[in-house]
């Protein structure tokens, strides 16, 4: 079907009379059962439909305004001076069967039986389709017997022969020859009109170097109407083709030649030798481009090769810094395939690859290409995490920090000795980094190394590590976190700090802080006022803690004489579960 409402004519005027427009319509939708017919099989109740509408549609344009007489063009059907379809393209030329088979003008009368318009239908389906026969358009509408159909066609060499013509008018107007003799006769009579004499030898006519000079060169003329219909897009064709092929680039043109050479059986071990010595040249002028897909198959015929020394020497420049930046500059200016491209790429060199993807990781400024490299290196380095150390110790704190990032992903055990090497950088954000990623550690593992941090880190940093903490009871981290609580100072901290050590506490403290909680509960003066904020923090935690002992020191503390004690307490106890 078209994609978009063919305009049925483009009149010089905007005056069109009904029985233009009506003929249009109807030839638009000739149009479009035509190509419904070509898409489904015949007995298709949707092509069923199509054939019966429009059998209908012509029959109410009859019964409307008389009959209609369609002329055909090289690439147009016309009523008039009107155009009803003009040619898109060669395959949307409904005008070129009619014009080609040498049909000039058709004329539906008044009374047309739907059965004579399947006729038609179906002899253009058998000349514009697939398997056509050796008849042409004319040939079947005229042995059809259509009696409310009329042809004016252009006759081939066999139809002149005037004898019919004059007494055939039973046979639709359509003039055809009753014998040979007068077929030769009327060709003898054309030409003595023409001006051609008959050779004195006899014949009937001189011959050309390409046919009988004298005969009708209906069918060469067709020949050209269909060139110049078809000239403007077989050109497009040809130049999208042209510019197809000079898109693809050199060196894929030599790597294809190379392979193909290497394919032949009878190449020897000297031929390999100078083979091997252009596929670098290859390699480096695909990464100079940014071509990966390219450089990844330099590498796949550097294998086949199987000259390691050169390979390695190759991948060794790979890795320059100069080369590096060279590839990164590509890469921040391409899609993300082409990233995907150069993560192949760089797989394709083995164990170099983590350098080399390292080395790219360093040097791109797009966020998108960063992600996308950091995963490959967790996937090449996720059963082998020591792998990423050496990059532990670069000068650039941020490549650090992508270090440690990957080490998160990958987690488990193997990456907690390569953290604790991360936790002396001078960086505070390479620090957090690693509080980050040792939450993909077992705690029992991750907790030493989390109460290092406590003694230096900032707010940020010290919050981040309590919560860390919090994953489960232990009482080495809560003889810790406790010390915290305790200290003198512990009232200067930022109020930050203060939440995340009683949710520490709760969190990681059993019985054996209770002792220490309850002292810190009713401690302070009788007067004393800024304590009260604290004690029902203190409260809260002995009840998070949720024991039997931590239940009795909070009755106890019910029993207490001090109002705020004893308030603190009562509050506790209400909100603390049932044992």
């Amino acid at each position: 079907m078209d994609s978009e409402p063919r305009t049925a004519f483009e009149p010089e005027t905007r005056e069109v009379d009904a029985a233009t427009r009506a003929a249009g319509s109807w030839v638009n939708q000739l149009g479009r059962t035509l190509k419904t017919c070509r898409l489904y099989d015949g007995n298709n109740p949707t092509v069923i439909r199509f054939r019966e509408d429009l059998a209908a549609s012509l029959t109410r344009v009859l019964d409307e305004h008389g009959s209609l007489t369609l002329e055909f063009t090289s690439d147009d059907v016309k009523v008039g001076d009107h155009s009803l379809y003009q040619a898109r393209s060669r395959d949307d030329n409904l005008a070129f069967a009619f014009h080609r088979d040498g049909v000039r003008h058709l004329t539906f009368s008044p009374g047309i039986e739907p059965s004579e318009l399947d006729r038609v239908i179906d002899g253009i389906l058998q000349v514009t389709g697939q398997n056509v026969g050796q008849d042409d358009l004319v040939t079947l509408l005229w042995e059809a017997h259509l009696p409310h159909v009329e042809i004016d066609y252009v006759p081939s060499d066999g139809d002149i022969g005037g004898g019919a013509a004059e007494e055939g008018e039973g046979n639709g107007g359509i003039p055809w020859p009753s014998s040979s003799e007068d077929a030769a006769e009327t060709t003898s009579e054309i030409a003595v009109e023409n001006g051609d004499a008959t050779p004195e030898g006899g014949g009937s006519g001189t011959r050309s170097d390409d046919w009988t000079t004298g005969e009708l060169t209906v069918e060469i003329e067709a020949g050209f109407a269909e060139l110049d219909a078809m000239a403007p897009w077989e050109c497009e064709r040809f130049q999208k083709e042209f510019e197809a092929e000079h898109q693809v680039s050199a060196t894929t043109t030599a790597l294809a030649i190379l392979r193909a050479t290497l394919a032949v059986t009878d190449v020897n071990a000297e031929d390999r030798a100078e083979l091997a010595l252009f596929a670098p040249r290859l390699l480096r002028l695909a990464v100079g481009r940014g071509a990966w897909l390219e450089a990844r198959e330099a590498i796949g015929l550097l294998r086949s090769m199987d000259d390691e020394a050169v390979l390695n020497t190759l991948v060794q420049d790979l890795l320059q810094s100069v080369s590096v930046s060279t590839s990164v500059e590509h890469l921040d200016h391409q899609e993300s395939q082409s990233v995907l491209d150069f993560i192949d790429f760089a797989r394709s060199l083995g164990d170099a690859a983590v350098d080399l993807l390292n080395a790219a990781l360093g040097e791109s400024q797009q966020r998108r290409n960063r992600r996308l490299l950091a995963e490959a290196l967790a996937d090449l380095c996720r059963d082998n995490p020591e792998r990423l150390a050496p990059w532990l110790t670069d000068r650039r704190w941020y490549v650090v920090r992508n270090i440690v990032h990957i080490l998160g992903w990958i987690g488990g055990d193997a990456i907690v000795g390569m953290l604790r090497t991360a936790l002396k950088h001078p960086e505070p954000r390479v620090r957090f980094e690693v509080v980050a990623a040792l939450a993909q550690v077992e705690i029992a593992k991750a907790r030493p190394v989390l109460l290092q941090l406590l003694d230096r880190a900032d707010t940020r940093m010290f919050c981040a590590v309590l919560h860390q903490l919090s994953a489960g009871r232990d009482a080495a981290a809560s003889r810790v976190i406790m010390r915290h609580l305790l200290d003198p100072a512990f009232e200067e901290r930022p109020t930050e700090e203060k939440r995340a050590i009683y949710s520490a506490v709760s969190a990681v403290a059993g019985d054996e802080a209770i002792p220490e909680l309850e002292a810190e509960l009713i401690k302070g003066s009788w007067f004393s006022r800024g304590q009260e904020l604290h004690r029902q923090a203190i409260a809260r935690v002995i009840a998070r803690i949720g024991t039997p002992t931590a239940r009795m020191a909070l009755q106890r503390g019910v029993l207490s004489k001090r109002g705020p004690v004893r308030k603190a307490c009562e509050d506790a106890l209400v909100g603390m579960p049932s044992s």
